[in-house]
């Protein structure tokens, strides 16, 4: 008894312990990837912003524009004047903006004015554009942001930011040419990283870095991304193919961007196997202990059963019915088949192995799964009621297998199989070797009465 308190606290303390250390790998797991998840989402947003604070220059630069020339439309400045004005303006933007193309122009009193005139301007039909149209039938000091396009002089891509000034229909733009990967200057970008920024068509306005991804990207990412009231808030998808990170945010303006970072700049491979390997370690350890206590107790089972029968053999119940009856009162039945071995002689031992397993399987019905049934060996059986039974309840239970045994009996009729059954009470601090021999005393009453038939000790029924 001593022995298995001592397992089931040792296994106690074992199952807590490896739960409460499974429990801790899968926290810490979990945090961690919400941690780098964070990290992730704060190296985006940060690219974001430099994004979001390029376009809010170029838009400044277009609103200061337009603030000069109303004041130089409102002193009567020649058109003239105002283009060289435009021009200088020009250089000194894209002076700001380092080597980035781009060209402003406006329309002022219905007359284009450029900082940078072609040929073709006299030609221009500005009214049918829509960076004029959208802006000059906009409210003043609205800002126009148009889709990209493909100039029809340099064939580049390009967009225009155009920015209707005052009242009179006079609008001032500025086209940014795509000239170069780096028209955003993200001259520090980290390696594998990547950047790629769509207008409202989903045509790409710009990509940097890892641009192979471009073709592993799918592009229902960022066509499926919806502008939340938030439109700067960032979210989150995981390329699990290429083991990236997406991080999709939408513009004021509309335009869509995608930051691709390596999920392995955000969480160490190494760190994510070492807690895979001691989670996984913990589970094989539980499962090993586990399986180690079935087959024990398989083995310990299949040691204290009889091999033909299945009931327990004589050493373990003649283990556990001492230790019963010091504690308690019961009744010990000694059971012997009559003439067992006419069924052997004449039917064969398999014949005679089936005989004691339908015997066997008579006492498992007639007696509860919590008394004790054992198999003493040969055609000797033996059961432990561990409770208070009355002696009409005995002589029913016993009257029931003695007629059992006569019906299995005429399956043999050269056996002539019967059974004796003898019985003793057992009282509080009897010990096992004088209520069985009691038992078995009362037994051999029955033989020398001509067999079949059940008797308890001091009494023959």
């Amino acid at each position: 008894m001593k022995k298995n308190v001592g397992l089931i606290c040792y296994l106690s303390v074992f199952f807590i312990v490896e739960f409460l250390f499974g429990f801790f790998i899968l926290e810490t797991r979990s945090i961690f990837l919400d941690k780098t998840a964070q990290t992730g989402q704060f190296l985006a947003q940060s690219y974001v912003e430099k994004i979001d604070t390029r376009l809010d220059d170029y838009v400044f630069s277009v609103e200061l524009a337009g603030q000069y020339l109303r004041e130089m439309d409102a002193a009567g400045v020649s058109i003239d004047e105002m283009q060289q004005w435009l021009r200088s303006y020009c250089e000194k933007i894209a002076e700001k903006f380092g080597d980035t193309a781009l060209d402003f122009y406006a329309v002022i009193e219905d007359t284009l004015v450029t900082a940078n005139p072609w040929p073709g301007d006299s030609n221009y039909a500005y009214q049918t554009k829509s960076w004029y149209s959208e802006a000059a039938n906009a409210e003043p000091g609205t800002i126009v942001f148009s889709d990209l396009y493909r100039d029809v002089a340099t064939k580049q891509y390009v967009f225009t930011i155009s920015h209707s000034f005052d009242t009179s229909k006079n609008v001032v733009a500025l086209d940014v040419y795509l000239s170069r990967g780096d028209w955003m200057r993200f001259t520090e970008l980290p390696q594998d990283y990547g950047i790629f920024l769509y207008d409202t068509q989903g045509v790409l306005a710009y990509a940097m870095g890892q641009t192979q991804l471009l073709s592993d990207i799918p592009q229902s990412e960022y066509e499926a991304l919806e502008c939340p009231a938030d439109a700067h808030a960032i979210q989150y998808r995981e390329l699990k193919d290429e083991n990236y990170n997406l991080y999709l945010c939408c513009l004021d303006i509309g335009w869509k961007i995608v930051v691709a970072i390596p999920s392995e700049n955000l969480v160490s491979s190494e760190h994510m196997l070492l807690m895979d390997v001691g989670l996984w370690a913990n589970i094989l350890n539980v499962a090993i202990v586990i399986i180690f206590l079935i087959k024990n107790e398989l083995s310990k089972k299949k040691h204290n059963q009889d091999v033909l029968t299945g009931l327990l053999n004589k050493s373990y119940f003649t283990k556990c019915v001492r230790r019963k009856i010091r504690k308690g009162e019961g009744v010990l039945l000694v059971l012997d088949l009559d003439n067992f071995k006419s069924i052997n002689d004449n039917y064969g031992h398999d014949n005679g192995d089936l005989v004691l397993q339908q015997v066997a399987n008579l006492l498992e019905r007639t007696f509860r799964k919590t008394d004790y049934i054992g198999r003493f060996g040969g055609d000797e059986f033996i059961v432990y009621v561990d409770s208070e039974l009355s002696d009409s309840i005995l002589e029913r239970k016993a009257q029931d297998l003695l007629q059992q045994i006569g019906k299995l009996s005429q399956q043999y009729p050269l056996g002539a199989l019967s059974v004796s059954i003898g019985g003793c009470r057992s009282v509080r601090g009897d010990r096992y070797a004088d209520v069985f021999k009691r038992a078995d005393e009362a037994l051999y009453t029955v033989k020398g009465h001509g067999k079949s038939g059940y008797a308890m000790s001091g009494a023959q029924n």
